[in-house]
């Protein structure tokens, strides 16, 4: 799940930097990047058996090369699209079915068993974030219903 956290963080800075580097290439490049760095620590840290990272022409290397370029090629530019067209509320609110998605996956197609405590944690975390979703659509709301009254008080001032 900290994966989750920090693929989060990251897309929640992602909308700033779209405006100061437009260009889809640079963004995509300097993620992809500082994503590697961030995979090489941890993996380096997690696992320190040198057979472990020896390649070789197996189902580990298609599953790199395949998460390589669904996530860095077609995932951060189609998210970086979604951001420039819908900005940042919009992909938020896809999130939660990000995680629903891999959890039908993964006990699907790898036979993973779903426990009891993954299923109301998920529920927790999609009800928690479409909550501030709901809030900020309310928010955003009675600020719009506000800014009306008021400029129509201020027209009916000068009638």
């Amino acid at each position: 799940m900290a994966h989750v956290w920090l693929i989060n963080s990251v897309n929640k800075k992602q909308a700033p930097v779209m405006k100061d580097c437009p260009s889809m290439l640079i963004f995509t490049t300097l993620q992809s990047l500082l994503s590697a760095i961030q995979t090489g620590a941890v993996a380096i840290a997690v696992e320190r058996d040198i057979f472990q990272w020896k390649l070789g022409w197996d189902v580990r290397l298609i599953a790199i090369v395949y998460s390589g370029i669904m996530t860095s090629a077609v995932g951060t530019n189609l998210m970086a699209w979604l951001l420039e067209k819908k900005g940042p509320v919009f992909h938020a609110m896809w999130t939660p079915l990000g995680l629903v998605i891999t959890t039908l996956f993964s006990t699907f197609l790898l036979g993973e068993v779903i426990s009891l405590g993954s299923v109301l944690g998920g529920i927790l975390l999609v009800g928690s974030l479409y909550g501030v979703l709901w809030g900020k659509r309310k928010e955003e709301e009675l600020k719009r219903l506000s800014i009306q009254g008021a400029l129509k008080a201020e027209v009916e001032q000068h009638i």
